[in-house]
């Protein structure tokens, strides 16, 4: 009886160790749906700068508060998975270019709320340049795990 148990339990150990996933196939799984809700923000905020003559500054600020705060919030997703080492860098740099604009949005929201012309597009201005590092950032990540690379 326990040479069986035993070799119930091995087979079984075998059977697990089988079924698990690496660090980097766990984030690669993991990290899929973040890019794909990074991508749809980054259609968000393009919409969103698109359409600024049309809207009121309080409608901005709200607008632009939002999609400050669910940008901060799947920067804060990638953040909390275990990133393997051989992805460590890139996942870094997407993180600080996304804080970067992270603070320009605010910045945008902010000037909107107090009614700063110049102030919201200083924030544009620097807006616009590091979205290009995020997008860069984006695609070497995006490319390194086998997600959707943006366009540029």
């Amino acid at each position: 009886m326990r040479l069986r148990l035993a070799t119930v339990l091995a087979l079984l150990a075998l059977a697990l160790a089988a079924c698990g996933q690496s660090e980097k196939e766990k984030y690669v799984d993991d990290y899929g749906p973040l890019n794909d809700r990074l991508l749809s923000l980054g259609q968000d905020l393009g919409a969103a700068i698109q359409a600024v003559d049309s809207k009121s500054d309080d409608a901005l600020a709200r607008q632009f508060s939002s999609l400050a705060t669910r940008l901060r919030g799947v920067n804060k997703d990638i953040a909390a998975l275990a990133t393997p080492a051989d992805l460590r860098d890139e996942a870094r740099a997407l993180r600080e270019t996304l804080d970067d604009t992270i603070g320009d949005i605010e910045d945008i929201a902010k000037a909107a709320r107090g009614k700063d012309a110049q102030a919201a597009a200083a924030a544009t201005v620097e807006l616009a340049a590091d979205s290009e590092d995020v997008n860069a950032a984006q695609n070497k990540l995006a490319r390194a795990t086998g997600a959707k690379v943006g366009d540029r």
